[in-house]
């Protein structure tokens, strides 16, 4: 379910929101704030150029929702990159949460 709710994803959402829900699954599954990642990691991962996760990057830097620095990103306000992400996030993580209860385990 997971793989078809990304694929639709992929085709339907911006760059901006894609990574910010890529962000914060990356975070439930680690458990950190600091995820070292490359930009190239990225673009791979999202399908687009380098320069659009450089520039991605910088807008969620600026708005105060990610700290960047080379090989690390740190999420600082995981409710405003919530609110950057799609619906995709929610979708996903309910049913996670369903198969796998938050605290079970």
């Amino acid at each position: 379910m997971q793989a078809q709710q990304t694929a639709v994803c992929s085709a339907l959402h911006g760059v901006e929101a894609r990574l910010a829900r890529w962000l914060l699954q990356t975070q439930d599954r680690t458990g950190s704030e600091t995820i070292p990642l490359i930009q190239e990691f990225l673009a791979q991962v999202l399908g687009v150029r380098r320069t659009t996760i450089n520039l991605v990057v910088r807008t969620l830097h600026e708005a105060g929702l990610i700290r960047y620095r080379r090989g690390l990103i740190e999420i600082i306000d995981r409710n405003g990159l919530k609110n950057e992400s799609c619906n995709c996030y929610q979708t996903v993580r309910r049913q996670i949460d369903q198969i796998a209860p938050p605290g079970k385990g």
